[in-house]
Parts: structure tokens; C-alpha cells; sequence
């Protein structure tokens, strides 16, 4: 009988031990909130053919970027691009930022060739 006791409190500690509810405390979780910061350009006003730096600042885990712009070419990819173009003109350029867990952001910001 003290053997069928015995037996009988060790699984229930086992089962009353395995049966907690793991706590999680706001604001500490491991990713990071996605934000998509600023879109900020080198220069704003360019001659032509001129080359500005353009870069995007987010947070958020797995980053992707997408630069377009209403024309002009972008040199490299990331979150800061090279951006030139061959005319004068006012021009837009646009960067999407998405995480991996499907958020999505975009910024704008114009350039003046002269």
C-alpha cells in the first residue's frame, strides 16, 4: 500500500509539473517590432548624371527592400542604394520594406535634377 501511495504522488507531481502554462511577458518577446524609420537621400539636388546615395532605415526581422523610382537607375540593393539618372527633372523614388512576417511599408522621398 505505501508503494501504491508513493507511485501515486510522484505521478501526480509529474503531471501537476508538466501541466504549467509557460508565462511570456509583454514586451519581451525575441523580435524586434517592424518600422519602417526614415528614406533619407545623400543629396536632393543632383546635376545630371550626378549619383546620390539613398537609404532606407527600418527594424523588424528579415528585411527586404524594393527600390523603384519614376526613372532613373538604382545602383546596388539593400537597405541604401545608389540612384542616378541622364536628364533633368523631378523625380520620385520609393522604397518598400517588408519583414517575414508579411508587414509591409513604403517611403517616398523626391530628387531635383538640374
Amino acid at each position: 500500500m505505501k508503494k501504491l501511495f508513493f507511485l501515486t504522488a510522484i505521478l501526480t507531481t509529474i503531471l501537476l509539473g508538466s501541466c504549467g502554462k509557460a508565462s511570456v511577458e509583454p514586451g519581451n518577446s525575441n523580435s524586434t517590432e517592424f518600422k519602417f524609420v526614415s528614406l533619407v537621400a545623400q543629396d536632393t539636388v543632383l546635376p545630371i548624371n550626378g549619383i546620390t546615395t539613398v537609404a532606407a532605415s527600418a527594424t523588424g526581422s528579415g528585411l527586404t527592400y524594393k527600390w523603384t523610382a519614376s526613372y532613373g537607375s538604382f545602383i546596388g540593393s539593400g537597405s541604401s542604394v545608389k540612384w542616378t539618372v541622364c536628364h533633368a527633372d523631378k523625380f520620385m523614388i520609393t522604397c518598400e520594406v517588408k519583414d517575414d512576417k508579411g508587414n509591409t511599408a513604403s517611403k517616398e522621398i523626391a530628387i531635383n535634377v538640374q
